[in-house]
């Protein structure tokens, strides 16, 4: 992942999308690979996204325009199957 901008900024989005894309982009340091820490994490950042109309494919795009590959954003496909069907992704 290359080093994001160092005046980054989540335009379009409310206070709590700015946030939890804040806090998904620094769980994203390890291209949000599995680990008993994103275990307890990911679901419920997820969940609170989803809540707050923050959609996959928004989130996906937040993190794509910050330097995150196209292998890390498939963990964010993964995370959210864990999220829905309970089972983490292929």
């Amino acid at each position: 992942m290359t080093p994001p901008p160092a005046n980054l900024s989540w335009i379009g989005f409310t206070k709590e999308q700015h946030d939890l894309l804040e806090t998904l982009h620094f769980i994203g340091n390890n291209g949000w690979d599995r680990n008993g820490q994103t275990d307890e994490m990911m679901p419920k950042l997820l969940e609170s996204a989803a809540s707050e109309s923050l959609s996959l494919p928004r989130i996906k795009e937040a993190m794509s325009a910050v330097g995150h590959s196209r292998e890390e954003l498939h963990q964010l496909d993964r995370w959210e199957s864990k999220r829905t069907t309970g089972k983490f992704g292929r």
